[in-house]
């Protein structure tokens, strides 16, 4: 009898780990990390190197603009601080109110922006983009410290089997003898505002280089068993089509016949294109006039609406109290009825009150024009709070960069699939280096933004005569305590329930 037993990834990847963590510890008992100029902490491995030291001190020289540089960007280190603080708060109130269930986003392990063990992220875009992180970070401290006549010791990398951190080691007696309070602010923020600053760089050229991405239009759903969803749609009636507006005007030419061309073939089929209705609400204009649930519109008034986009654009130009004549199939016959709009709960237009997804011949499309769009309105969306935090979760909404099965539905016009391999790099390096600045941010020691929060209300509270060293040094310490504690909360209380089954 053979006893059959299958190791799991995570299993696996512990195995790995433990291995890892005791041969470091005996190259550590053996001397052989210091010899190397190596020491570890636990499974953490710290390597230190005075390489980089010369180039430092050439990218150091321009002293005037990286002062004004640091300087220009502390304003943004507190506008972040703000931002993330409120953020934790918010989170406690949501943990303790209604904590949402386990799930792969509350996983301790994603918790952690480490590659392989993160399984949200791809690990060698992830990898990529930490390590441009924390290089751009810890040179960016260094680089200060230089131009503030700080010595820097070493240059130095942490790493748990992969680089996780960067560091650079000033000379901490130098520091805090012969720096003033600004130049620390200054030393200190710097990391963050290159974060930022690169972070924006490569948002820009990731926009910029999605107009060389040409969409697509493809078979989202489908109720006809000989077209699969996941077909490309090439052509509509004769017409190539890339955005809703191409298969609106292809749809506008021949109501009675569809003529679709995909990549798995060409079909022809008798045309009955608008959008059904999914859901009627009680007691708006559309339940109250007997409009039921699958029924198609087709048109409104005069106006043909054979797709969502057309349905949707007639819609927005109508008035509260203005009365419609909606066409629909059901049932194979075509109905017309006499509607009353109210007023839209999401803007001043008239409404309907039913949902709706469109319907094309037993099709639903889909348009990948839908997410360059909504990828190239980035910039405008920062402008708001709700923006700015779908800009930190869009990772975990969903949009990875173009990776996988997300390449099928757009078509390169430069550089072949290099194009998906530099706007994802982009989209990643952009990506955690927003985040990396943004937790830095945080209030709280040994973050960059707890060092900046203890020297500027150490200064304010010097200027009125308190104790400014000794009420900065407590309030930064209980801060810590708070922002550590809400980030353990944050991944214990939604699995509380998982660990009562175990």
């Amino acid at each position: 009898m053979y006893l059959k037993t299958s190791i799991t990834p995570e299993g696996l990847a512990v195995i790995l780990f433990i291995v890892y963590w005791l041969v470091l510890e005996y190259l550590r008992s053996i001397n052989f990390l210091e010899r190397h100029n190596l020491s570890s902490y636990g499974p953490l491995l710290i390597l230190r190197t005075k390489k980089g030291l010369n180039l430092l001190e050439k990218l150091s020289r321009p002293k005037k603009l990286w002062r004004v540089f640091a300087t220009l960007g502390i304003p943004m280190v507190f506008l972040g601080m703000v931002f993330m603080f409120s953020l934790i708060i918010f989170m406690d109130i949501v943990m303790l109110k209604s904590p949402p269930p386990p799930s792969s986003i509350t996983s301790p392990r994603n918790v952690l922006l480490i590659p392989w063990v993160n399984t949200l992220f791809p690990p060698l875009y992830l990898l990529l983009a930490l390590i441009v992180t924390l290089v751009v970070h810890e040179f960016s401290h260094a680089i200060l410290c230089r131009v503030e006549g700080i010595k820097v010791k070493a240059l130095g990398i942490l790493l748990l089997l992969v680089p996780i951190g960067g560091f650079a080691e000033p000379d901490e007696k130098e520091l805090e003898k012969n720096a003033n309070r600004i130049q620390k602010v200054r030393i200190f923020s710097a990391g963050v505002i290159s974060n930022f600053s690169l972070a924006t760089i490569a948002f820009i050229l990731f926009i910029l280089l999605l107009n060389f991405l040409q969409p697509t239009v493809f078979i989202a759903h489908s109720k006809n068993p000989e077209i699969h969803a996941g077909e490309i749609v090439y052509s509509i009636n004769g017409i190539k089509v890339f955005t809703p507006s191409d298969v609106t005007t292809a749809l506008k030419l021949n109501r009675k016949k569809l003529e679709i061309v995909t990549d798995n073939g060409t079909y022809i089929l008798p045309c009955v294109a608008g959008v059904e209705i999914a859901k009627t609400y009680p007691g708006y204009p559309a339940y109250k006039a007997g409009m039921k649930e699958g029924m198609i519109i087709y048109m409104v008034n005069n106006t043909y609406t054979p797709t969502l986009e057309a349905f949707e654009e007639f819609m927005s130009k109508t008035k509260p109290g203005q009365i419609l004549d909606v066409h629909v199939y059901y049932n194979n016959k075509k109905e017309v009825f006499h509607v009353k709009l109210t007023k839209s709960p999401y803007s001043n237009s008239g409404f309907l009150g039913v949902e709706v997804y469109e319907y094309i011949s037993g099709l639903e499309l889909g348009y990948s024009s839908v997410l360059l769009e909504e990828l190239k309105s980035l910039p405008y969306q920062l402008k708001s709070i709700r923006g700015l935090l779908f800009f930190v979760a869009m990772p975990l909404m969903g949009f990875k960069g173009f990776i996988g099965q997300a390449t099928k539905y757009f078509k390169p016009e430069i550089l072949g699939g290099y194009l998906f391999v530099i706007l994802t790099s982009l989209y990643w390096i952009g990506w955690v280096n927003f985040y990396v600045g943004l937790f830095n941010c945080l209030p709280a020691i040994p973050l960059d933004g707890g060092r900046v929060f203890y020297e500027a209300f150490t200064w304010i509270l010097n200027k009125f005569g308190l104790e400014g060293d000794k009420i900065a040094g407590a309030t930064v310490k209980y801060l810590a305590y708070l922002i550590f504690a809400s980030l353990i909360m944050s991944v214990v209380v939604p699995n509380i329930a998982y660990l009562k089954r175990l």
